[in-house]
């Protein structure tokens, strides 16, 4: 098989480009994302997608960074394939910031890629090397089991469909096709730690067996399924072990019969309790088991945040401990609506369907306002819509900004923290569309055109049901 029908068939393979109607290639001009780029327009009548290229200028390596810039576009023009730039100040920053060059540069250039392309799903050309050397710098650092799984092939609207693919494969691919591709030489630096291990560690490992690389990825994919399966079962768990808020005290998260499940499933459980408190380190996680194994004992996490076991109980306790609510990962927004969810005690949230003539405020072409903060353009939803649980690394890029922000940041600035897990939370097949308290994502945000807006109501009223209600 020649190369480009071996990265094609890898790209099919990922599945990735299944029901994509719109994709954008972040385009740095290196061999990596050029063969994203062509392999991607050989498939793109295929598989019926628009398709586009955004390069992120980061304001360093001078006239390198300006030859790259116009390589790129002059390769999208050639392709005809649309084409937009976004500059960014790397090293303003990351002094701002206290940041490295390379971290600065990876946060700056996914806010850009967010900015210049708010629909559909950006490509990103990590393979089967990135995805290696992400494990190995993973291991060095003690990461666990998730942290071993390497780089996801999707996460929100980001796909990788390249992680399959090596280096080999694709200068092959490239060097068939006669195709250009410029080489930024900050790469060949090995100040950087992944630098360091991409130059001198993995070809000292591939010289143990040349196969290294796509059998590290391998292992990633197993690694992944793995990691999804002790979730679910942590998430089972979870709800089967927690005691009712009747049969607790106020101020605490209990637990019973944590001690019949695996070891690592309750590692997760103990991670999730405290995540809205703090990030735990593995000691701490371990000292939350020891005392659950011995049946009595206490251990503080953070500040006046502590574990206590006793008469079979685990208690998480916190004088402003959150009540963390039980109910599915997933709760599918009501297809009849009106509708009034009721997924938190003491809080109900009504979803309304609203027509133009029924707006009670203006949709106004401006920055968030009060009516836009908790209302969308129910045409833009992409997939079905579901509420769930915020979590740690969910994202979202609120009208008027030009960058995506951490909802847990945008949460901890808004809420105290015993009312962070009882916020509800909308997702699409994209991701975070709205939240309580914080608003809506700009590309649901409802403008001239929209014929249709869902808008919520939620009012602190007792309520006695954890499910739907249509």
């Amino acid at each position: 098989m020649t190369p480009a029908g071996t990265i094609a068939d890898a790209v099919r393979t990922s599945g990735l480009l299944n029901g994509c109607d719109q994709i954008t290639v972040a385009l740095s001009g290196g061999a990596d994302s050029v063969a994203l780029l062509v392999v991607l327009d050989m498939l793109r009548e295929e598989y019926g997608y628009t398709l586009s290229a955004v390069h992120v200028h980061h304001g360093i390596r001078g006239a390198e960074a300006d030859r790259d810039a116009a390589f790129c576009e002059a390769l999208c023009k050639a392709c005809r394939i649309p084409f937009r730039m976004v500059c960014v100040d790397v090293p303003a920053f990351a002094e701002k910031h206290h940041l490295s060059l390379e971290t600065a540069a990876r946060q700056l250039r996914y806010e850009a890629l967010e900015q210049a392309a708010p629909a559909g799903f950006l490509a990103t050309a990590h393979h089967a090397g990135d995805q290696a050397e992400t494990m190995l710098f993973h291991l060095i650092r003690g990461s666990g089991l998730n942290g071993l799984c390497g780089i996801p092939a999707i996460r929100g609207r980001i796909l990788r469909p390249l992680l399959s693919v090596t280096k080999t494969q694709i200068l092959s691919f490239l060097s068939e096709r006669n195709q250009d591709f410029v080489t930024d030489s900050s790469n060949f630096k090995t100040d950087a730690a992944r630098n360091l291990l991409r130059h001198t560690v993995m070809p000292m490992l591939e010289r143990c067996n040349p196969q290294t690389i796509p059998h590290m990825a391998k292992t990633a994919e197993m690694l992944s399924e793995d990691e999804a399966l002790l979730t679910e079962l942590a998430d089972k768990a979870y709800a089967d072990c927690i005691l009712p808020p009747e049969k607790r005290a106020s101020d605490s998260l209990s637990f019973q019969m944590l001690s019949d499940q695996p070891r690592p499933i309750r590692m997760r459980i103990y991670r999730r309790a405290v995540q809205t408190v703090c990030d735990p380190s593995f000691q701490k996680l371990r000292e939350i088991d020891e005392i659950l194994l011995c049946g009595s004992g206490k251990t503080v996490i953070s500040g006046d945040f502590s574990v206590k076991m006793a008469n079979g109980i685990l208690s998480f306790s916190h004088a402003s401990l959150p009540q963390v609510p039980v109910f599915p990962d997933r709760v599918p927004l009501p297809r009849k609506l009106p509708a009034v969810c009721c997924l938190f005690p003491q809080k109900r949230c009504e979803i309304r369907i609203l027509e133009p003539e029924n707006y009670s405020s203006p949709i106004s072409p401006k920055l968030h306002n009060a009516f836009t903060r908790c209302t969308l353009d129910y045409d833009k939803i992409i997939g079905n819509p579901y509420f769930r649980q915020w979590h740690r690394a969910d994202r979202i890029t609120l009208p008027g900004r030009s960058f995506s922000s951490s909802l847990k940041t945008c949460i901890q600035a808004a809420f105290k923290p015993s009312e962070r897990r009882c916020l509800y939370a909308l997702y699409d097949d994209l991701g975070c569309i709205f939240c309580e308290g914080i608003g809506i994502a700009a590309r649901v945000k409802p403008d001239a055109e929209t014929k249709k807006c869902l808008r919520f109501f939620i009012s602190p009223e007792p309520q006695h049901s954890n499910s739907s209600k249509e």
